[in-house]
């Protein structure tokens, strides 16, 4: 089954169920993925700001999941915002300009 996490907490929250899953505590995959339980601990909670993908990745072969690059249609682009800023920065023709 596949799954599409738009933030690192939604992330973290996915590892501790496949964690859990696998009968696993923190120490233990902590351990077999060569990281600290309160790195993991702090991830899997949402208490981290980055976590490095190196790590990121260990832990999902450890849990036997990888990484899947799928293209996500958001509400609002960069071309969008592009598209935007020039509407708000254009004056209309004949638009009064002071000298």
């Amino acid at each position: 089954m596949q799954h599409i996490f738009t933030s690192l907490p939604e992330l973290g929250l996915e590892v501790a169920r496949l964690r859990r899953d696998k009968g696993m505590t923190q120490k233990e995959l902590g351990k077999l993925a060569g990281m600290g339980q309160s790195t993991l601990a702090r991830f899997e909670t949402g208490q981290v700001a980055e976590f490095g993908s190196r790590k990121l990745l260990r832990l999902l072969e450890v849990l036997g999941h990888g990484v899947l690059i799928a293209s996500v249609r958001t509400e609002f682009t960069l071309d969008d915002a592009l598209a935007q800023r020039q509407q708000e920065t254009a004056q209309p023709v004949g638009a009064w300009r002071p000298r």
